[in-house]
């Protein structure tokens, strides 16, 4: 028996760009087309391993090292994946695309003011007022993606409206040609 490969979506943005909101919407119609999908959501997987990393740039590099090869391996073996992670970096990217076969990079564009105004997390606050340091969009740089397959804005879409966007592109380039289990 041969089992086909999965497909990864690589969420990326800032902090309160709504990446896990979309990758739950993205979640749930893949499942409904009867396709194994897993997230990998990037705030839970550095809780689960214990904070191993912090977020300077280095350690940033190393954690998307790390969820990159949970989705290679997950995709290997017939899972798709969904990853919601800010990959800050365009050389994380890069990588991504260079060592992911079936890599799909979503940019999920969003003002620094809107996500500043959503901020469920209090990090930009904390930062403004120096109480927290390396924060993406803040003190430390979020390249813009140069290669990205799909841009949404969530500063003016609506989750549906950026949903449907990555939906049809999955549909057109993954499920209907059966490049998935």
């Amino acid at each position: 028996m041969t089992m086909n490969k999965g497909f990864t979506i690589w969420l990326t943005g800032l902090s309160g760009a709504g990446k896990s909101t979309l990758a739950i919407e993205i979640e749930k119609f893949i499942k409904e087309q009867g396709k194994p999908v897993q997230v990998l959501d990037g705030d839970i997987i550095r809780n689960e391993v214990g904070n191993l990393f912090g977020y300077t740039r280095e350690d940033r590099q190393k954690m998307g090292r790390v969820v990159r090869t949970i989705a290679k391996l997950l995709n290997d073996n017939g899972i798709n994946v969904i990853v919601a992670a800010i990959a800050a970096y365009e050389e994380m990217r890069v990588a991504n695309r260079d060592k992911i076969d079936n890599y799909i990079e979503v940019y999920v564009n969003c003002s620094i003011d809107t996500c500043i105004e959503r901020d469920v997390k209090g990090l930009y606050k904390k930062a403004l007022r120096g109480e927290a340091k390396h924060v993406v969009g803040i003190d430390d740089v979020y390249e813009v993606p140069e290669h990205f397959d799909i841009e949404v804005k969530t500063d003016i879409e609506t989750v549906e409206e950026s949903g449907k966007r990555i939906k049809d592109f999955i549909l057109k380039h993954y499920i209907r040609n059966e490049i998935t289990t």
